[in-house]
C-alpha cells in the first residue's frame, strides 16, 4: 500500500474515532460527572487538550503499529485524547485556584467591566491596563470586582 493511501486511512480513522468519541463522551459526561470526560473547573482547555492529544496519539499509534495501523491509530487516538483531557483539566483547575475571591489584582490590558460573568452581559465600565482592583468573588473564569462588575480572569494578574 502506498504511503499516501496509508496516511489517508490513518487520518480517516482518527476522524472516525473522534466522530464516535464526541457523542459517547457527551453521554458519559452526563452519567459519570467529573474525571477524564468532564472537568470540575471551568474553561475550555480540557476539550482542546483532548482534541490535540487524540490527533497526536492517532499519528503516533499509526506509526508504531506497522501491521495494524488502523487499530494503532484508534488506540493511540483514545490514549492521546484521555491524556490531553487530563492535562487540560489540570490546567483549568490551576487557573481557577489562581483567581480567588478577596484578592488584589491588576488589569493586564484595557478591559470591559460587565454586569455579569460572561460576554453576553452589558458593558458597564472599563479598566485601564495596569489599573488595580480588589476582587470580591469569582465564577468560572470571571472575577467580580469590588464596587460591582465582572472581568475575565484571563486578563488579570495578582497584585
Amino acid at each position: 500500500m502506498s504511503k499516501t493511501l496509508t496516511s489517508a486511512i490513518a487520518a480517516a480513522a482518527i476522524v472516525g474515532s473522534l466522530a464516535i468519541a464526541v457523542p459517547t463522551a457527551s453521554v458519559a459526561q452526563q452519567r459519570f460527572g467529573s474525571g477524564v470526560l468532564n472537568c470540575d473547573a471551568p474553561g475550555g482547555r480540557q476539550q482542546v487538550g483532548a482534541a490535540i492529544g487524540a490527533v497526536l496519539g492517532g499519528i503516533a499509534g499509526s506509526n508504531l503499529a506497522r501491521n495494524e495501523r488502523t487499530l494503532g491509530t484508534v488506540a493511540g487516538a483514545a490514549a492521546g485524547g484521555a491524556a490531553g483531557s487530563y492535562i487540560g483539566c489540570n490546567q483549568q483547575r490551576a487557573r481557577a485556584a489562581s483567581v480567588s475571591a478577596g484578592g488584589d489584582y491588576r488589569a493586564m490590558s484595557n478591559l470591559n467591566v460587565r454586569s455579569g460573568p460572561g460576554t453576553g452581559y452589558r458593558v458597564v465600565s472599563r479598566l485601564s491596563a495596569g489599573q488595580p482592583f480588589s476582587a470580591t468573588g469569582s465564577q468560572g473564569e470571571w472575577v467580580q470586582i469590588a464596587g460591582g462588575g465582572w472581568v475575565n480572569a484571563r486578563y488579570v494578574t495578582a497584585n
